[in-house]
């Protein structure tokens, strides 16, 4: 063989080692990633099974939990809404005018500042305990066909489904949020009573559960029903972060 023979016999046999040694790394790459593959998969499994073992079926729904960014995105816009000299304060001396003619039987609409706060919170005690507190009372009436067993009430209501189950749910939606409201209502009545752009932020939040989040939800109207939901959350979460930046008087 001369010398060019074992030349190339050795290059020959250079590139198949080389191939070879490219194989074998192939191999073993692929057989680390489907290893990886199989124990993410199996992760994915069994992460999914904890989920599942712990009442989740649609894990899917756990991305409503980035929802809650949709309060704080409205709170500059409760700001622009609670400018004073707005459409938004308009409203809510409307409002509170209305309060008071009918507390007074139609002697005044007028009601001092000082009391504003007071007029807005009785319309909001009305519809939450005494209108929707009816409301819900109806809806357990209604949805059972041998009536309200007044001895244990509550005990019916998983029957409800519906117009029944609209009533009672958005009675108890008011019912768990006017104490948020109630918080920074008083705190704004010891510390800021004058400011104006808080009572309107006050007034923004019954407007938005009295007249478009509570009709809209006994209507079963869902966007409306969210958009009152998300703009009343937003203003009272306002409120509490204005008043957080003010000096609380010493009681």
């Amino acid at each position: 063989m001369s010398s060019a023979d074992k030349a190339q016999a050795n290059i020959d046999q250079a590139k198949a080692n080389a191939e070879k040694q490219i194989n074998e790394v192939k191999h073993v790459a692929d057989r680390n990633l489907n290893k990886a593959k199989d124990n993410a998969s199996q992760a994915k499994k069994t992460f999914l099974q904890k989920l599942e073992d712990d009442g989740v079926v649609n894990p899917g729904g756990l991305a409503m939990l980035g929802f809650s960014g949709v309060f704080f995105a409205f709170v500059p816009v409760t700001s622009w809404l609670a400018q004073p000299n707005g459409l938004l304060e308009k409203a809510v001396n409307g409002v509170i005018s209305s309060v008071a003619y009918v507390s007074s039987a139609g002697a005044t609409a007028t009601v001092a500042p000082a009391n504003q706060i007071a007029a807005l919170s009785a319309l909001y005690l009305a519809v939450t305990y005494a209108i929707s507190g009816a409301g819900s009372a109806a809806a357990t009436t209604a949805g059972n066909k041998d009536g309200r067993d007044n001895n244990a009430p509550r005990a019916q209501n998983a029957n409800l489904t519906g117009l029944p189950l609209r009533l009672w749910s958005g009675h108890h939606h008011l019912v768990e949020f006017f104490p948020s409201w109630a918080v920074v209502a008083a705190l704004t009545q010891i510390n800021a009573p004058n400011d104006r752009v808080l009572l309107n932020l006050l007034g923004l939040h019954v407007i938005s559960k009295v007249f478009v989040h509570y009709p809209s939800y006994i209507f079963n109207v869902g966007a409306t029903r969210s958009l009152g939901h998300v703009v009343a959350t937003a203003s009272v979460i306002n409120v509490a972060l204005r008043l957080a930046k003010q000096p609380l008087l010493a009681l």
